[in-house]
């Protein structure tokens, strides 16, 4: 699915044992990485400025714990300043197509999904971003790490709540998709919920045939890029259907864009995308919206 990407570690997130792991990474279709890792300024004089020695400390560090792998480019950058425009800079660089990021524990114990970086950062990009919790990458061991960079796109749930607004989403996807030659396998699985709410059992089956109709053209979309796809419709609340999918299906990771005009920066409306991210601990790939898209 992505051949490039850029991971942005604090160096507390977990994301920074990915050093070890490229050729892991490597196999899951990935053909370059860029590891950025950003020192804050020096604040101890009367003036911040860069912290050089920090600097060529932590870029000891990490070359120290790099793990290089034939066949997979891997650039390292240590920067200093605002993380933000730092993130910005390394993406205009290097033209990652994802950028891989760690939910912040500050933010999970203020019942945040994202930090105030994560946010700035959705405003201003354009490629898709996946979210890995550091409580997760953190405990694993280094045999269950490898066998996670290895499979880090094995199997993504798409939920579509509404197959038409998903619409966005599934173009995303395609885009993904298109013109990839990677071996590595991949695959689809479109999950579409109807609400169990309607009495009549007429309703309810029109509604059925009618959703089946819609991604079974789907399907055919996906499968004609050579992707391995599969379809779900399940009647009921559209969250837990989506959690329960997720568990049984052995998935690596779930699919989301914003679900709203203005989204996810309108905190104000609760979205079925926010409650995906709230309640799951599966790695979120999440694709910014935008309108000319």
């Amino acid at each position: 699915m992505f051949e490039s990407c850029l991971i942005c570690t604090d160096d507390k997130d977990g994301l920074q044992r990915f050093l070890s792991y490229v050729s892991a990474l490597g196999e899951s279709g990935l053909k370059e990485i860029t590891f950025l890792h950003n020192v804050p300024l020096w604040s101890e004089g009367q003036v911040p400025r860069v912290d050089n020695e920090k600097i060529a400390l932590m870029t000891e560090k990490f070359n120290s714990t790099l793990k290089p792998s034939e066949g997979v480019k891997v650039n390292i950058e240590i920067t200093s300043g605002l993380v933000t425009e730092n993130i910005l800079k390394a993406i205009k660089k290097y033209k990652p197509e994802c950028l891989i990021l760690g939910t912040s524990l500050r933010s999970v114990a203020e019942g945040r999904i994202f930090g105030s970086t994560t946010m700035s950062v959705i405003e201003k990009i354009n490629i898709p971003i996946m979210i890995l919790r550091p409580q997760l990458i953190s405990v694993y061991t280094s045999e269950e790490l490898e066998l996670r960079c290895r499979h880090l796109n094995r199997c993504w749930l798409v939920p579509c709540y509404d197959v038409e607004k998903a619409r966005y989403l599934i173009n995303q996807l395609k885009t993904c998709a298109t013109g990839k030659c990677s071996l590595a396998p991949h695959k689809y699985i479109i999950l579409a919920v109807i609400d169990d709410v309607s009495r009549s059992e007429i309703l309810v089956e029109n509604r059925i045939k009618e959703v089946e109709a819609k991604l079974d053209k789907v399907k055919q979309e996906l499968q004609s890029l050579g992707l391995e796809v599969e379809v779900m419709l399940k009647i009921g609340n559209p969250l837990l259907e989506t959690l329960d999918v997720a568990l049984a299906e052995d998935v690596s990771a779930i699919a989301v864009t914003d679900d709203r005009e203005y989204g996810l920066l309108d905190w104000t409306i609760p979205s079925f995308t926010q409650k995906v991210l709230h309640r799951s601990w599966f790695p979120v790939v999440f694709f910014p919206y935008h309108k000319d898209s």
